[in-house]
């Protein structure tokens, strides 16, 4: 990006392919087999969950998407191109938030902004339109050291949507969060990437979560990963909590926890 380039519109784009990825970490003469080969693909705009038991590789994935490691076998295609390296169009929201806690809330959104070198003007225009819609608003000026745990991460999740990003990852970002905040955070997660229109990836271990807020569900098996299941949701959006009540969600639900039944990681 040009120096002081303003946030305009975000470009089209998104569309992610993962083909053939393998992944295994090596220490001397051990080695890890993380993820099997994978492949699957997200359309642009498409919110798709993954999810599956811990050490399936699920967090694995999404740092090889992000550029932040590469697979040992395969490769993953961002919007045409081979990721080589750490992709600069993508916003990733971690189970921390990462705040800076001497930074006041506002400052803390704008952050991408200034090491983008982005027009401050439009950003924080940009960044005081995200806080709004995601409900905090009014701590603009708080440091995060005096919000709660859901509150951060709504501070986190307006962070990295400031450079309007194609792809927004989210690595088990309410993971922390007590049971009715993590379902605000739902609710709101789902709402901010409908009106971004922006491609998101969650990875959760909450099955009840990864179905609410996606469009396809894909359910990984244990070390190493690989895809057990790749399930459509097809139920129409804004969505409320008491989908969650219906025999369809409930159907949904009972098919990702019969592959965990099946492989031992719950019980029957």
């Amino acid at each position: 990006m040009r120096e002081h380039e303003t946030p305009t519109a975000r470009r089209p784009g998104g569309a992610i392919a993962l083909e053939g990825i393998e992944k295994t970490y090596r220490d001397g003469a051990t080695s890890v087999r993380a993820v099997a080969p994978v492949s699957f693909a997200i359309r642009p705009g498409e919110a798709v969950s993954i999810v599956g038991p811990s050490g399936c590789g699920k967090s694995t994935l999404l740092r090889l998407i992000a550029g932040l490691d590469r697979p040992s076998a395969g490769r993953v295609v961002v919007d045409g191109a081979v990721v080589a390296g750490p992709l600069a169009d993508l916003g990733i929201v971690f189970q921390r938030d990462l705040l800076l806690d001497w930074r006041r809330v506002l400052d803390n959104v704008l952050l991408p902004a200034e090491i983008k070198h982005l027009d401050l003007g439009a950003a924080r225009q940009r960044a005081t339109g995200l806080l709004a819609e995601l409900g905090i608003a009014e701590f603009a000026g708080a440091y995060p050291w005096q919000l709660s745990g859901g509150m951060r991460q709504r501070v986190a999740i307006a962070r990295a949507l400031l450079p309007q990003p194609s792809v927004l990852l989210l690595d088990e970002p309410f993971s922390a969060l007590d049971a009715l905040t993590r379902d605000q955070m739902n609710v709101t997660l789902q709402q901010v990437q409908a009106s971004e229109g922006v491609t998101t990836l969650l990875i959760t271990h909450s099955i009840v979560e990864a179905v609410f807020v996606a469009d396809r569900v894909i359910v990984m098996s244990g070390r190493p990963g690989a895809v057990l299941d790749d399930i459509a949701v097809e139920f129409p959006r804004p969505r409320r909590l008491s989908l969650r009540e219906t025999p369809g969600f409930v159907d949904i639900m009972r098919r990702i926890r019969l592959h965990f039944e099946r492989a031992g990681v719950l019980d029957g």
